[in-house]
């Protein structure tokens, strides 16, 4: 929603402060002034009302105030940066009021749902359907012939619906019409607008994770270019015709632009299966940190080594069920173990720096490793890569040369012979997209993808298209390998 707010405000304690925002050309920036003066404070919420009435709630602001002199005048001003403005029925405190629901309206649906559902025309209709046409009383001046042309909607309001953690999820149509009654024509125009109907209220923060929780997953789903515009929120109350809408908010709900992958997504939105991982994916709320995460690497553009150690990362922080955090030792090896640790904090009792590292060392011979912690999610994509280009064993070989650049990046270590015949950074995008690569359809799969929807390699979509670019630089750093220095 873009438009230009004016109003006036109560800030501090100077109840008679105008401002002004002007969302239309995307700003932040809301700019208010009074005579008299007025402070604000780091993190406070600001409330103020429009001429039409609509309250305007300015949550966790930060900014300074100014003065103006002209001669024997002054004034006071302020630009003020708010994490969430909302407009609406009634103002919005932040610590008090609980929601029951929050919506999110995509701005290009196209990306998530194929082009010709629920939409068509018809062009030439057949005898029977003009003749039932005709028999329609809206419009009795209206007589359809043999050229006529229908705009239609099937009808199907809703395209998906199901109970989830944070939840129940639903996506549905809403439709608007236009015209008719002149020559202008007419139109059927749709918003696609997805919801979150929460099991018990929720303050507003909560309400707002678990809305760019579900923002996230969907723009994965769907592609990086899946953007949310308009939301909207319902306070916990009686009143069913109120409308709470954000204006602008911090969270990153997608980039409003046209990208070069303009495939359908990786999962039918319209499918049983859509359903089940869309449900799967929220049971696993242990694995929130990792997701965002991922998520912070996955819809990057630029490739960095800071981007590398952090893709790397997700597999050191992935949550490990009971019983598998560390390699099974050999018999008797834990008593030895256990053993030669005693004797450490004897024998080195005065020698805490090298009595510290040693004991660190014993710590870690049962850990798994970062290469074993990646090994087992490939271990999950195994079955499904056997009739793909790219082999499980591909992966391996490329993870452990992508292990030794992001050790380089962490530790500064050129040991291996990898380093003599390649540059720590030739091959740091290859190394971002396979880890990438191995998350992503590791998570998908373990979520209830089959494997049997042939639109999940669509060639359109980030995640496939990584795994040509995969396949055409591993064949180069083999090529490098191979080469005699």
């Amino acid at each position: 929603m873009k438009e230009i707010i004016k109003g006036s405000f109560q800030v501090g304690s100077n109840d008679n402060v105008s401002g002004i925002l002007n969302t239309e050309d995307g700003s932040k920036e809301f700019n208010c002034w009074s005579s008299e003066l007025f402070n604000v404070e780091s993190h406070s919420d600001i409330y103020g009302k429009t001429s039409e009435g609509r309250y305007i709630s300015l949550i966790n602001c930060l900014g300074n105030t100014g003065r103006n002199m002209y001669g024997q005048k002054t004034s006071f001003n302020a630009k003020i940066y708010s994490h969430l403005m909302i407009v609406g029925t009634s103002k919005i405190l932040p610590s008090e009021d609980f929601f029951k629901s929050i919506s999110l309206t995509i701005d290009n649906p196209e990306r998530m749902i194929p082009r010709h559902i629920g939409f068509d025309y018809i062009n030439f209709p057949n005898d029977e359907l003009l003749s039932a046409l005709k028999k329609q009383e809206y419009h009795e001046e209206l007589e359809p012939n043999e050229g006529a042309v229908i705009a239609y909607f099937d009808g199907n309001f809703e395209i998906f619906n199901q109970e989830t953690k944070i939840g129940r999820v639903s996506a549905s149509n809403c439709l608007s019409t236009g015209g008719g009654y002149s020559i202008n024509g007419v139109s059927i125009k749709n918003k696609v607008v997805v919801n979150i109907n929460f099991e018990e209220p929720l303050l507003l923060e909560e309400a707002f994770g678990r809305a760019y929780k579900l923002s996230l997953f969907l723009r994965f789903v769907s592609g990086a270019g899946l953007n949310f515009g308009e939301i909207s929120l319902k306070k916990d109350c009686e009143d069913e015709h109120q409308e709470l809408l954000v204006l602008h908010s911090n969270y990153n709900w997608g980039e409003d632009k046209k990208d070069r992958f303009t495939s359908d997504p990786l999962v039918d939105v319209n499918s049983e299966e859509f359903l089940c991982i869309l449900k799967n994916w929220f049971d696993k709320e242990d694995r929130d940190t990792v997701r965002y995460s991922f998520y912070g690497s996955y819809f990057q553009e630029g490739y960095s080594p800071s981007r590398l150690i952090a893709v790397a990362n997700l597999f050191d922080i992935f949550p490990k069920t009971i019983g598998e955090e560390k390699n099974k030792l050999p018999e008797g090896s834990p008593e030895l173990l256990e053993e030669l640790e005693s004797r450490i904090k004897s024998d080195f009792e005065d020698f805490e720096t090298i009595r510290q590292s040693l004991l660190h060392s014993i710590s870690n011979i049962s850990r798994k490793s970062l290469k074993d912690r990646i090994f087992e999610r490939i271990s999950i994509l195994e079955e499904h890569l056997t009739t793909r280009p790219l082999g499980a064993d591909d992966l391996r070989y490329i993870v452990r040369k992508a292990i030794l650049v992001r050790n380089f990046f962490v530790h500064g270590s050129r040991n291996d012979r990898l380093f003599k015949k390649v540059d720590p950074f030739e091959f740091q995008s290859l190394f971002i997209d396979i880890l990438e690569y191995i998350y992503g359809w590791s998570e998908l799969i373990e979520n209830g993808w089959s494997g049997e929807n042939v639109k999940i390699w669509n060639e359109g979509h980030r995640m496939h298209f990584l795994e040509k670019t995969i396949i055409d630089d591993l064949r180069i750093l083999k090529e490098k390998l191979e080469k005699q220095i």
